[in-house]
């Protein structure tokens, strides 16, 4: 899925830019010719909120906690997604590119227990808090516009905060320290998706759009000798974090 969204981009953006070509060389169109009656050109900025569907896979690298490494956790957790847009578009007669860049605010965050009880290191409890925070992008857009309705493929850069930690702390009483282990930070990635624009009048238009994002990997050393885990305990774990994103906006064209 992910290869044929950012493909069908590829070649969607490959034929925009051919009937731009096309359009200022003044080559002759076969069938109707006629200059489309809507206007999509120009700068616009909006807003957007939707639902998001995080995934986050935490990888044991050296076998710390799974003997034989591999996958330690994967869990996905949903949520809202929120926030705003700009962009500039081009049009030529049907062809319409453009770019356009967004800042979204999330509420994806899970907390899962596992290995309650690790051999070897008495009575631990483990907990994995996963939490995406916000979310930014800065995509171009490439599609074919139908007088006020525009369909459209888009793809770029993604940007987030992503907080990732590992809990560890004693459960019989007397009960212990509890100590967090962090692998937060901000992750750059991909985004790839598809969407389409309707007009509703020459200034303001609403829109629907589904993207697919991969912030990537991100690799942290979980360190033991912390009065709760053994300091024989260490070992690279690592995240990666992916979501879909479902989501409807609106868009004011300034001189429409």
């Amino acid at each position: 899925m992910k290869k044929l969204l950012f493909g069908s981009v590829a070649v969607v953006a490959l034929l925009a830019a051919n009937a731009a070509s096309a359009a200022d060389m003044g080559l002759p169109v076969k069938g109707r010719a006629l200059e489309p009656e809507w206007n999509w050109s120009g700068f616009y900025a909006g807003l957007n909120a939707g639902y998001a569907r995080g995934t986050t896979v935490w990888n044991d690298l050296d076998g710390t906690f799974n003997i034989s490494g591999g996958t330690l956790l994967n869990e996905s957790t949903n949520g809202f997604i929120g926030g705003g847009q700009v962009g500039y578009n081009w049009q030529f007669r049907h062809a319409v590119v453009g770019v356009e860049t967004d800042f979204n605010y999330l509420s994806l965050k899970q907390t899962t227990a596992f290995l309650d009880n690790v051999p070897g290191s008495g009575f631990a409890k483990f907990a994995i808090t996963d939490a995406v925070h916000w979310l930014g992008t800065v995509r171009g857009r490439a599609g074919l516009a139908l007088d006020n309705v525009l369909i459209y493929l888009t793809a770029g850069l993604a940007y987030g905060r992503t907080d990732h930690t590992v809990t560890v702390s004693i459960v019989p009483p007397p009960a212990g320290p509890t100590v967090p282990h962090d692998f937060s930070g901000t992750k750059v990635g991909a985004v790839a998706g598809v969407g389409t624009e309707y007009a509703l009048d020459p200034r303001w238009s609403v829109k629907a759009e589904a993207l697919y994002v991969d912030l990537g990997k991100r690799t942290g050393i979980f360190h033991g000798g912390d009065g709760v885990i053994s300091s024989t305990v260490n070992g690279r774990l690592e995240t990666l974090d992916t979501m879909w994103i479902v989501r409807a906006g609106v868009n004011y064209k300034f001189g429409g």
